[in-house]
């Protein structure tokens, strides 16, 4: 056999092992891309974080401390509370001993005053000549120095009285808004959406469905002992948040009825009617503008063929 030709053997083993490599290529391909897949998936973990609120802002933090931080934030909460709480206690002890010295010393210098106007009622119709004849010029000065004293003491009392009066009802009204600020800080916390508006809708809901005045309303937040009650406006909030579902859950069934009721008085179109609610064609039945409309579409037709 010469050279230039091709052993058939020879072709048909080229032949045979042609797809074997392109197989073996393919299987390498398909391999890597498999390793590619997994490489990819090892580089992008699940996401093990979960996200929490701090301060009005989102941070995310690891799944195993998010209970730890709510633990946290809990505690720290409650720690204010518990402050804010024993503050209040404070001032509100601290009202109670100042009212209650000026109750003790109030209750002195209305004693004394009663004394003091007990002693002037003797001078009241005193004839000072006639006194003076019958005990002397010295004694009458002497009588005249205590009367004038009396009313000194008289007048230094009234003042001393007027002045805790006035120490008293600022160091009330002090507690009061106290009082109030506390209250407000409460309902804030314990009550969705709690703000003027809202104050201002239940103030004129207790006027107008229990005839409680704003004023009692907001006498109503504060104990006789200078406290914050918040009993009143959460009882209203309560009330008038379920008097407004049920107004909106009844006017939906009375837009529901209404529908209802107007759908079965409607009549059902017939079939081959038109929208004008005239049947098709010309006829006498027919207002005069549809006839004459018609009519004239038909003798329009007729022209056109």
């Amino acid at each position: 056999m010469s050279e230039d030709q091709t052993n058939p053997v020879d072709v048909e083993d080229e032949f045979l092992d042609a797809p074997e490599v392109e197989v073996e290529a393919e299987e390498t391909a398909d391999v890597d891309a498999e390793e590619t897949e997994g490489q990819a998936d090892e580089a992008q973990p699940e996401d093990d974080t979960e996200e929490i609120d701090h301060d009005g802002k989102k941070f995310k933090v690891p799944k195993e401390l998010k209970d730890a931080f709510l633990r946290q934030a809990d505690y720290t909460r409650k720690t204010q509370e518990v402050a804010e709480t024993r503050k209040a206690l404070e001032a509100q002890a601290q009202s109670l001993a100042q009212q209650a010295e000026l109750a003790q010393v109030t209750l002195e210098n209305r004693t004394n005053l009663k004394l003091v106007e007990q002693q002037l009622a003797q001078f009241q119709n005193t004839d000072w000549q006639a006194y003076a004849a019958a005990y002397g010029a010295d004694a009458t000065a002497a009588a005249m120095v205590s009367m004038q004293q009396y009313k000194d003491a008289q007048a230094e009392l009234k003042a001393a009285i007027s002045q805790a009066e006035t120490e008293h009802r600022q160091i009330s009204e002090r507690t009061s808004a106290n009082a109030i600020a506390q209250a407000e800080v409460a309902l804030a916390r314990e009550i969705e959406g709690w703000g003027n508006e809202l104050v201002s809708t239940l103030a004129s809901y207790a006027a107008t469905e229990f005839g409680i005045s704003p004023q009692e309303l907001k006498e109503s937040v504060v104990n006789p002992d200078g406290t914050a009650d918040t009993r009143t406006f959460k009882v209203l909030a309560r009330l008038h948040k379920a008097e407004t579902r049920v107004k909106d859950l009844e006017a939906k069934l009375n837009k529901t009825t209404a529908a209802t009721k107007q759908a079965a008085v409607t009549p059902a179109k017939a079939v081959g009617q038109r929208a004008g609610g005239y049947e098709p064609g010309v006829n006498d039945k027919l207002p005069m503008e549809e006839w004459m409309r018609r009519r004239n579409a038909q003798v329009a037709k007729t022209h056109a063929r």
